[in-house]
């Protein structure tokens, strides 16, 4: 989900389109232009008669969802809020494990349920997070300790070729990430663009 905002967020600055660091209330002007859009979408996933149509009328109503979270100023909590949206769906399956199912398939509430709690991530001031460098500082140090873990244990199961031909992988990435740069188009006819000692050059 970060990767497909930051692309929304790409187009979002390249049309001039507000993305406030805060959650807010869209205008009424807005939000109405929002909400059409996304209803234009839903239309052609209604009218869809094939697999690609479905394709492309899906990822569109997921283009528009995530630049309308941008534009509420939500983009920085996006995931925190699914997650908690997710655990509360999950609470709808009852105390037997067994889901209970009305008429048209739609999943109802057992009396295990219980609401997505929104409120606190809503109002949570992240300012703090994005301002404070130790704090960035800390989270970068977590995030490196975290793949750190991760190679350890692939590397606990290669055998001892295999070990070098990891380090001698890492190592040649390592020295390629400091002399190449990519940018992937965030349009589908979009170039890639990758720099090289500062020259850009159009894949």
């Amino acid at each position: 989900m970060e990767r497909q905002l930051l692309q929304v967020l790409d187009f979002q600055h390249a049309f001039g389109i507000s993305s406030p660091d805060k959650p807010k209330m869209l205008s009424k002007k807005r939000k109405a232009l929002r909400q059409l859009l996304l209803e234009e979408e839903v239309q052609e996933l209604r009218e869809a008669t094939n697999i690609i149509e479905v394709a492309d009328a899906l990822t569109d109503i997921l283009y528009i969802t995530y630049g309308t979270i941008h534009e509420y100023g939500l983009a920085d909590r996006a995931t925190m809020l699914f997650d908690e949206v997710h655990r509360s769906n999950m609470s709808k399956v009852g105390p037997d494990g067994q889901a209970i199912f009305r008429a048209d398939g739609k999943v109802m509430k057992p009396e295990t349920y219980t609401q997505p709690n929104l409120r606190p991530i809503i109002e949570r001031d992240f300012s703090l997070y994005k301002e404070n460098e130790i704090l960035q500082e800390i989270a970068k140090i977590e995030k490196q300790d975290n793949e750190d873990r991760i190679i350890a244990k692939i590397k606990n199961k290669l055998n001892l070729f295999d070990k070098f031909l990891f380090w001698l992988n890492n190592k040649i990435e390592a020295n390629l990430k400091r002399k190449i740069d990519v940018k992937f188009p965030t349009r589908i006819d979009g170039n890639i663009i990758v720099k090289v000692y500062d020259e850009e050059y159009v894949v």
